[in-house]
This record gives structure tokens, sequence and C-alpha cells, in this order.
């Protein structure tokens, strides 16, 4: 089931104000542990401390937790009739941290240097234990209304778009058969969900360009093939030449973040190598920018002598949301937030989530988690003030506990 039925929408109101004392009563914990992962930050692949924290407090409510792969990430089932031949749904969230520096003066400022959640998968983290939570309350108490079956599943290295496949290659979908997530929004009130049925982010691409030349003496530039020439003759081309390349109603944004080369003022170098992102919303203008990047490489390479490479690292297709399991979110938001929180999500973001590797198996849903209140939370993403105000861990997760329970409606 993902579209909630008439029978299983009237029932909601009789069950719906236990999710609400449930949370109520449990936030607290959820806001402690979203506390203690900000303190104590992991990079990508490096999330084994993690993992384990969040491996205890499961076990704490007495659920199975079952760990991926060398201990990075985990799955957790609630399967509340056993007997029941019924597959799960999947509540994802992501647990990796940034290199960035915090420089917020909070009590749970992160404790390692260098190292921060500024992109909120720590509340991501405690949003899914907290409606794995609610879910497991009810169940204990004999307060849910029919038989559901729901995984968490807490991956490892989204911020390299590999922490998904990685789940995925260790099952983690095994017997799965839609998925919900979450992505907190700074730019979104706390009492607010955001919502976008369709594509909901952009094919993102990171690339590398390595310009192989030939260096010599600064003052004798005629005797070279100078790849910074090169390098920089590629930045501007590639502007130029995609812009002209793809229709103006095609949204398409390609960002060169670092340039590479040399060692002293007065050589000439041998290589230039730069790296950057490729982001686009159609499979069609993602070929045909790609196409016209190597078609620069090709020219730029016969004017300057160089021969310039282009490779791509890593890459993420969209998130496309399905309708119904939108549709689905948009009740259990009105019914536990109500109607006035949920909140149309008009454009696509260009920014990219591994979350899509998923939809390439099931049907799944990412909803936009309002998390700026009046004093905190308005800082944008991948900053060093990031911060959220907390409310939103409590509204996260009652709306995905309300939102599972709907899903399993008879």
């Amino acid at each position: 089931m993902t579209q909630p039925t008439d029978a299983g929408e009237r029932e909601l109101k009789t069950w719906s104000p236990i999710v609400q004392e449930i949370a109520a009563e449990l936030s607290p914990q959820w806001r402690e542990l979203r506390r203690y992962l900000h303190r104590h930050p992991e990079l990508s692949n490096e999330e084994f401390l993690t993992t384990e924290e969040l491996g205890k407090r499961f076990a704490r409510l007495d659920l199975p937790v079952n760990y991926i792969g060398e201990r990075r990430g985990l799955t957790c089932d609630l399967v509340s009739d056993p007997d029941a031949v019924m597959p799960r749904l999947a509540l994802r969230g992501d647990i990796d941290a940034l290199p960035i520096q915090d420089a917020k003066t909070v009590d749970y400022r992160s404790c390692q240097d260098g190292v921060m959640h500024a992109c909120g998968h720590d509340v991501h983290a405690a949003v899914i234990y907290g409606a794995m939570a609610i879910l497991r309350s009810m169940h204990q108490s004999g307060q849910l209304p029919w038989p559901i079956a729901v995984r968490a599943v807490l991956q490892p290295a989204e911020e390299l778009a590999t922490g998904a496949r990685y789940m995925i290659h260790h099952h983690a979908l095994r017997d799965v058969s839609a998925i919900l997530s979450l992505h907190v929004d700074p730019t979104r009130s706390v009492g607010c969900i955001g919502l976008r049925k369709g594509t909901l982010t952009a094919n993102c691409d990171i690339f590398h360009v390595q310009c192989n030349g030939r260096g010599g003496h600064g003052a004798r530039p005629h005797l070279t093939h100078d790849p910074i020439d090169a390098i920089t003759r590629w930045v501007q081309s590639s502007f130029r030449r995609v812009d002209r390349a793809t229709d103006p109603a095609e949204t398409v944004a390609i960002s060169i973040g670092t340039i590479s080369a040399g060692h002293s003022a007065n050589v000439i170098p041998d290589t230039a190598e730069l790296e950057g992102t490729l982001r686009t919303l159609t499979a069609e203008s993602r070929l045909k920018v790609l196409e016209t990047m190597e078609d620069v490489c090709e020219g730029v390479g016969r004017e300057t002598q160089c021969q310039i490479e282009l490779q791509l690292k890593m890459s993420a297709p969209m998130v496309v949301n399905d309708a119904e399991l939108v549709d689905l979110l948009s009740t259990a938001t009105c019914h536990t937030l109500g109607a006035g929180a949920v909140e149309a999500i008009e454009l696509p973001s260009m920014g990219s989530e591994d979350f899509s590797f998923y939809l390439e198996h099931i049907p799944g849903a990412m909803m936009r988690l309002g998390v700026a209140g009046e004093q905190v939370g308005r800082a944008p993403l991948h900053t060093s003030l990031f911060d959220v105000d907390e409310r939103a861990i409590a509204d996260g997760a009652k709306v995905l506990a309300t939102a599972a329970i709907l899903h399993f409606a008879p």
C-alpha cells in the first residue's frame, strides 16, 4: 500500500493522538542523540563509532540490529506480526559528516577538529531513530491499528555518493518494496514539510580534467606547451560552449571547484588539473553537455599542443519522487503538523542526493524538513555555522512514523 485508503485515513484520527503523545514523551531523547552525534562527527567511510552508537540505541528499543559490511551503517527491522508475510517499508537516513570546522559557540559543538555535521545528517539519523521509537512504543502497548513491517536504513558516505550503493550491495533493500527519506531544509521554517512529485534533485557528475603539456623556464614560454594556458582555456571554452549547446529552458550548472598547477613563479609546469561538478535535470541534457566537454578537450588540445583528458569521478542520478508516496507523506504531515504544514516545492534543486540509487530499485520519496526557527536554523547547509531548531526532530519522526503506519493500512 502507498496512497492511504479512506478507511486508513478515518482510523488515523483514533491513533494519531497516540503518535503525538509518544513523541512528546520521547523527543528529549532524540534531541540528546542528535547532540551526541553532532559532538562526535565522522567523515565519509569512517563512520564506525557513529554506527556503533546508533546500534546501541536501537538495541535499547529491543530491536534487532544488522551491521553492514565493515560496520559502517546498519539496518534495523520492526515487524509487528512475525507470522505475516509483508514487504518492508524502509526509512532511510545518512550518518556521515563533512570536512568543515564547526564555528558555533554551543555546548554540542563538534569535538573533532575540522569535521562537522554541516549537512544535517545527525538530524536525519535522530529522526529515523525517533520514528522507529514511536512505532516500537505503539507495538509494545498494542496500539498499532494493523500490522506493519518497517526497516530503518542508516547509511554511510552519502557525501561521496557511494553509501547507498554500499548498502544495496549488502542487501539493505532485501524484502523492501518502498522507501522514504528526508533532508533538512534551512530555507524552510520548523513545522513545515516541503514536498514535490517527480524530479526533486539533479543529476550530479564530479569530473576531473588532466592537462599534460611540456614545462620549461618562464622566460622562454615559446619552448613549452603550457598546461596552465590550456586549463584556463578549457574553463572559459566549457562555460561558453555549454551555454550554447543546451536549450535555455533546461537548467544546467557547471562549476569548477579546484585548479592545481605548478610550484614556482618562474617555472611553467608539465601538468595542470581541475575538478568540478556538472548538474543537469534530464538525461538528454547531461549527455549533450558531456559530449560538449569532450569536444572542448579536443579543441583546446589542438590549440595548445597539450593532451587533455576528461574523467568522471562520481555520478549520482536525479531523485524522482513517487507521486503516491508523496501523497502519503502529505497526508501524514497534515494529520501530525496541520494542513498548513505542507509546502509545495515549485522547482527541482540543483543539489544531488545518493538516495537516488535506491530509487533505481524501488519507488521512494524524500521530504524536506523545515529546521529554521526564530533563534537558530537559518545558516546555509555546508557552512561552519549550520545548526537546526531541534523541534524539527520530533516533526520529522512523527511524519515518518505516521506515514509508515498509513502505508500498511488495509
